[in-house]
């Protein structure tokens, strides 16, 4: 297997695994997994990240990589997801790929058993530091004709004696008879400039608008977004419902609210990425993202409060994690 080239149009069976034998072909040791992420790192060759100077590094013990112009040390999952991981790698790319591929996604116990992870909490905390590489950095906003609304959405409180419900925006392409490209965020209330803000964020300016709240419609016309002539939602209310099932089918409605940011970013990617015909490029944009994703340490994956996850058991403890 010839680590990959990071091609514009990544292929199966060259780029990234076209499926799971081949996964396991591929990705044998560790030493397998560091030549494929130092690939992905560094598509044309070992850049220096203290000073920039490009060429091969010197390779030292505990897979230093140690630039030969200034002396620099680094290792190939420094500054990414994977920093100062005890998991090995090898289970974090089988992670990757049950995540990526699943048509629905995995809970924690699934990914736990499926893995053989020594502990509920270890798989927990995989996945939400995954969940957090779901978000494409730069990714582009949407375009042309766009719906825009929220959902109210049932979980956990983020404290004890919180309300039992969460409000969250979401915004979708409407590319005719299909949906397009769908953003959510989580809102604070259900104030008009709460909408409107997140618009501004995930919608491009001068798109046309079609909102089911005349008052936002309104206040975007004022921001130069153009007002659909047509009011009626075509697509808004089902990518709504799929999100419900979503959350109830795959979490079983135990989505922290806390967190729900989170699992609306693992709703986002498996929805615009819903026609992909080859699952495994869903493994390598993922594996893409998380080398760019910063190091996500456990407490502020935590936040202020544990996510029990859909199987009710609480993470209790940090020793052991990754």
């Amino acid at each position: 297997m010839d680590p990959p080239a990071a091609p514009d149009h990544p292929e199966a069976g060259r780029d990234y695994p076209a499926d799971w034998p081949q996964f396991l072909a591929w990705f044998p040791d560790e030493a397998a997994c560091v030549r494929y992420l130092e690939a992905l790192s560094w598509p044309h060759g070992f850049e220096c990240p203290g000073c920039g100077v490009a060429g091969p590094p010197w390779r030292g013990s505990r897979r230093r990589l140690v630039c030969r112009a200034c002396g620099h040390q680094t290792t190939v999952t420094a500054g990414t997801l994977f920093q100062a991981t005890r998991t090995p790698l090898r289970q974090w790319f089988a992670a990757c790929w049950y995540v990526a591929t699943a048509e629905q996604g995995v809970s924690a116990r699934r990914l736990a058993r499926e893995l053989g992870l020594g502990s509920y909490e270890t798989a927990w905390t995989m996945l939400h530091r995954l969940r957090r590489a779901m978000v494409r950095s730069g990714r582009p906003r949407l375009e042309g004709v766009a719906e825009v609304g929220s959902v109210v959405l049932r979980g956990r409180p983020a404290a004890r004696g919180g309300p039992s419900a969460a409000l969250a925006a979401i915004a979708v392409e409407d590319r005719g008879e299909r949906a397009g490209r769908v953003r959510m965020q989580r809102l604070g209330s259900r104030a008009v400039a709460q909408l409107v803000g997140f618009v501004t964020r995930a919608v491009e300016p001068g798109a046309t608008i079609r909102a089911e709240r005349a008052g936002v419609a309104d206040a975007l016309a004022d921001l130069g977004y153009a007002r659909a002539p047509d009011a009626g939602l075509a697509h808004l209310p089902g990518v709504r419902e799929r999100l419900e099932a979503w959350l109830l089918g795959t979490h079983q409605g135990a989505a922290s609210h806390d967190q729900l940011d989170w699992y609306l970013d693992e709703f986002t990617f498996r929805f615009n990425r819903r026609a992909s015909t080859h699952r495994g490029l869903l493994f390598y944009r993922l594996l893409e993202e998380a080398v760019v994703t910063p190091p996500l340490p456990y407490r502020r994956v935590v936040h202020s409060g544990l996510d029990p996850g859909p199987e009710g058991a609480a993470p209790r403890r940090e020793a052991g994690l990754p």
